[in-house]
């Protein structure tokens, strides 16, 4: 069995909503003897779920998270860095509005945009991350730079396409960099996402500038009650948010 996916298994029992099903379909079945105790295994589950269905929640997560303010290209030197990197977000696979051909995700596409913004920004060349799983036939670089060329007309000299996670978007892409002399880069990727990425370039070597773009936790101009309204959108979210904060403990329990 492919270990990526194994892994992507692990991850969904772990987190929301499947480990709040898990946890009430056990209490319900397991424990008809301990009445308090199933009572509150399922008020938490079911609790918790509202709770991260709710947008103040899903926005504090966030707030945990985007630690890296929104880079100020005007007070950018290009002349102190060697390359922008943007990192993969997942694919949409043979999509047939697009004659069957990968393309990637939403949240790839939003880094796409912000890394060509950059380079008409820097003149900086890009460099783009992003492999392959066990039935992919094409890396994702590979339709990353497609879409950076063709339709923002940007200039991607250098494609990563052999890494799976960001620890690997991070190694491999090290290995293209001290062939070409780049030592210094912008670093592309979601806000939230950065504390990861940042902390495995850096451990590769690289000497990173943040880049981060789409935030989750804006300032709001006052607290509302749709802020409280449980919704898909803030579970999703909050799923995200607490997927990367598993991630980067793991890689800093892993890496040190």
């Amino acid at each position: 069995m492919d270990e990526m996916f194994v892994r992507a298994f692990l991850k969904a029992l772990i987190l929301p909503p499947f480990v709040n099903i898990l946890v009430l379909v056990a209490a319900l079945l397991l424990l008809r003897r301990w009445k308090v105790l199933r009572a509150l295994l399922v008020a938490a589950s079911l609790g918790s779920l509202v709770l991260l269905s709710m947008p103040i929640v899903s926005q504090l997560l966030a707030s945990q998270l985007e630690r890296y303010p929104a880079l100020q290209w005007q007070a950018i030197n290009p002349e102190d860095y060697q390359a922008i990197v943007v990192l993969g977000a997942g694919r949409y696979r043979q999509a047939p509005e697009y004659g069957g051909e990968d393309i990637p995700k939403h949240l790839g596409l939003e880094r796409l945009r912000y890394a060509a913004y950059l380079q008409r920004k820097t003149g900086l060349p890009i460099l783009v991350s992003g492999g392959m799983w066990s039935d992919d036939s094409v890396p994702e670089a590979e339709f990353m730079a497609r879409i950076l060329e063709g339709e923002f007309r940007g200039r991607v000299p250098w494609r990563e396409g052999i890494s799976r996670t960001t620890w690997e978007n991070a190694v491999y892409s090290r290995q293209i960099a001290e062939k070409n002399g780049i030592d210094k880069v912008l670093l592309v990727t979601h806000a939230w996402h950065m504390p990861r990425a940042v902390y495995s370039f850096e451990k590769a070597g690289f000497k990173v500038t943040p880049a981060p773009t789409v935030f989750k936790s804006v300032d709001l101009p006052g607290i509302g009650v749709m802020d409280f309204v449980p919704g898909i959108n803030a579970l999703y979210n909050s799923t995200w948010m607490l997927h990367e904060m598993l991630g980067l403990l793991w890689y800093r329990i892993s890496s040190d």
